[in-house]
């Protein structure tokens, strides 16, 4: 049964919840803490799964609370509960928080909230991993993109349209600005996020803020991280989401399903990217270049769809990102973003001559789902969407 610890100053509000979730203590064991303070002693005394806590609180608030949960509960899932926060608070609460839910908040929206995030915990068998990806705040991007977007935001002549651009072409930067719309954290959560409408969503006065801080928008360490890799790993992400998007709109012409489906190929390598440089208060040694490419394909696609889960991406884009390699897994009778990623990724590797086990074709999904016999027309689609040489 899964431990949840909830925090807010007011203990009306406490008692509040405590009968708004009665229903659910069967599946739950609850506890609430009135402060920050209560809440590190009862966090020290027996482990919580995940927190949920106010933001505007005396003495300690809720992102202070939650940077401290980052240093020494790495492990609970990190949710800001809050009412309405002033555009400082929501700035500062941005790096610890895992998600974000506005009060008042129905009770099926936080149970659903809850659930997945649950659910993305259980995903994850690697413990060290999970320790590792929990810490996470941001995902590091390339340096040269991260600089770009430094510029061009510090530019009078700033617009919407070149930082959509810019992010469009790095997968930490995407991943993060997804997270933000995903999520409450800057106004509705969007269940089709799409990273251009993403940027227009947010706002450059509130992306600036946040890429200026250097705590939200961060490079990769050129000292520790061999930039070539880099680069052919973000140009690999791009090539696998253009192609799935290719195919995708061969089948359908549902473009917010031709949306998720360049997400699954551009973000299936985020859990790679998280452990090669993983933060600084980690335990235990980064994964670099080579040794993260040796790390098995399951553990890379279990560790990318573990953080997007965290993050609060739909599900349809973690689960394409989780069995990408392995879709005869998932419960699919029709084409999805899963199949587009899964056959982007394969034909690919098999116009670059890098045919893996693990990433071959599945022959008896595509059969399940109807499209085997669509197979030539979708590697038509993916040699004309890709340059020659960005396949791998």
């Amino acid at each position: 049964m899964k431990r949840l610890l909830f925090v807010d100053d007011e203990p009306n509000v406490l008692q509040a919840l405590h009968r708004m979730l009665r229903s659910f203590r069967r599946e739950w064991t609850m506890e609430f803490a009135e402060g920050g303070a209560k809440a590190l002693d009862l966090l020290a005394r027996q482990p919580f799964d995940v927190v949920l806590t106010d933001m505007r609180m005396p003495g300690m608030d809720g992102a202070e609370l939650l940077e401290n949960v980052v240093r020494l509960y790495p492990g609970a899932v990190r949710i800001v509960l809050s009412g309405q926060c002033d555009r400082q608070s929501v700035l500062n609460c941005v790096g610890p928080a895992h998600q974000f839910l506005t009060k008042p908040c129905a009770s099926e929206t936080l149970r659903s909230t809850i659930l997945r995030a649950c659910s993305a915990c259980d995903r994850i068998i690697d413990q060290r991993h999970k320790r590792t990806l929990s810490r996470v705040t941001s995902i590091p991007s390339l340096p040269a993109v991260h600089a770009e977007l430094i510029a061009e935001l510090a530019s009078p002549q700033a617009s919407v349209r070149s930082v959509a651009e810019i992010a469009s072409r790095d997968a930490g930067i995407a991943a993060k600005i997804l997270q933000l719309i995903s999520s409450s954290f800057f106004g509705s959560p969007q269940q089709n996020p799409d990273i251009k409408e993403a940027v227009k969503l947010l706002g450059l006065d509130t992306i600036k803020p946040l890429a200026l801080s250097r705590k939200v928008f961060v490079p990769f360490d050129r000292n520790a991280v061999d930039g070539g890799w880099l680069q052919e790993r973000m140009d690999h992400g791009l090539a696998v989401g253009t192609a799935a998007k290719a195919i995708a709109e061969v089948e359908t012409a549902d473009r917010a399903l031709a949306g998720d489906a360049f997400l699954a190929g551009f973000l299936h390598e985020v859990g790679t990217l998280a452990l090669i440089q993983p933060p600084a208060d980690s335990h235990g040694p980064p994964c670099h270049g080579e040794a993260a490419s040796a790390l098995a394909e399951e553990t890379q696609a279990e560790a990318g769809a573990y953080l997007m889960a965290l993050w609060g991406l739909p599900d349809r884009i973690v689960t394409a990102i989780a069995l990408r390699h392995s879709p005869q897994r998932s419960a699919d009778r029709e084409f999805t973003p899963l199949a587009a990623a899964h056959a982007a990724h394969a034909i690919l590797n098999e116009a670059s001559g890098e045919i893996e086990s693990s990433s071959a074709l599945s022959v008896d999904y595509l059969a399940r789902i109807g499209c085997a016999e669509r197979l030539d027309a979708w590697r038509e689609r993916c040699w004309a969407a890709v340059p020659e040489g960005a396949c791998r």
